[in-house]
């Protein structure tokens, strides 16, 4: 799981990109979001007649608080407008995933959840769609499920330096923490992308978490050598300092 990258779901898509930020051990929203791109897909208003009445079979309640994002979303006329396109039109992928990114953007996991199920079932392989879902099961703290999307869709796109790091933070993560795999995963990492800043921050700070100074300096000294402005080295030359 810019800051990230976010899904590039949108890449396919009409080019909108999900929005979510990674806390700790680094993240890149790689679901950075394109507003404009969202704004402009061809999701269509709600029709008049259609405003407070009945919806197809199996359509959310906008107004369910159930998950984080709940009243920004159920205030929204945009996630309201792109629900009911996906709603409308199930067999259409781009509708169901234009509707997850919408939601994830809006911090309604559940909801992303739900449009993503239906974008996988019809396309179980899409990379855009699987990143999506594991970029959505981080944000409500299932490492474990974030790993296995992740997994997939680097059997794919191996050599993808950024979901590689994605996946090294669910272990950094977990409770409790494999920070054994997860060095092992950030040192893929950096052999596809040396200058990976967040897979050297995050090789930096799951080796502090081990005791590894050695290790932890060396992959300080290398982020510095590619971004000495970058926000993370003061805190890790600190913690080196008082370990």
């Amino acid at each position: 799981m810019t800051k990230n990258i976010l899904y590039s779901i949108a890449g396919i898509l009409l080019g909108f990109l999900l929005g979510f930020t990674v806390a700790n051990f680094g993240g890149r929203p790689r679901l950075a979001s394109n507003a404009t791109g969202v704004a402009n897909g061809a999701a269509r208003p709600l029709e008049p007649g259609q405003e407070g009445g009945q919806l197809p079979p199996g359509h959310p309640n906008i107004n369910d608080n159930g998950a984080s994002g709940g009243t920004a979303a159920s205030s929204s006329a945009q996630a309201q407008a792109a629900m009911d396109e996906a709603d409308r039109n199930p067999k259409d992928f781009t509708a169901q995933i234009r509707a997850a990114a919408i939601f994830f953007q809006l911090s309604s996991m559940d909801k992303a959840e739900l449009y993503l199920n239906r974008s996988l079932a019809l396309k179980p392989d899409d990379p855009d769609a699987l990143t999506g879902m594991g970029q959505t099961k981080y944000e409500t703290g299932d490492y474990t499920a974030a790993a296995t999307y992740f997994e997939k869709v680097l059997a794919q796109n191996p050599n993808d330096a950024d979901l590689r790091t994605d996946l090294a933070n669910t272990y950094a993560k977990r409770t409790p923490p494999d920070y054994a795999r997860a060095i092992a995963e950030y040192r893929k990492a950096l052999d596809s992308d040396p200058k990976n800043e967040l897979a050297l921050e995050g090789l930096a700070t799951a080796s502090l978490q081990k005791g590894d100074k050695t290790t932890a300096r060396d992959a300080v000294e290398k982020l510095a050598g590619v971004n000495p402005s970058n926000p993370a080295l003061s805190s890790l030359r600190s913690k080196l300092d008082a370990k």
